[in-house]
């Protein structure tokens, strides 16, 4: 029950950044600066990384088993279906 409420609250979180960052977190936005880069960053500290972290936040619901199999277990589990 935690990886599924875990995944689902991540991902949550992770789309509301990304949300909250706007047109500044897009993945390839022309102007932003690399790791490492001197120039100056556009738009707030956390947009930077929203778009990589909301995409790497989706796979979590996949692996360790997608969360409508974990269901699935957790039923059959509590109901005894």
């Amino acid at each position: 029950m935690l990886k599924v409420r875990g995944t689902e609250i991540g991902q949550r979180l992770t789309e509301l950044t990304l949300e909250a960052a706007g047109h500044y977190g897009q993945p390839y936005f022309r102007g932003f600066p690399m790791d490492g880069n001197q120039v100056a960053q556009i738009g707030p500290d956390f947009a930077f990384k929203a778009a990589p972290t909301y995409y790497n936040m989706r796979k979590t619901s996949i692996f360790g088993g997608s969360n409508e199999i974990q269901r699935n277990i957790m039923a059959k589990a509590v109901l005894g279906l």
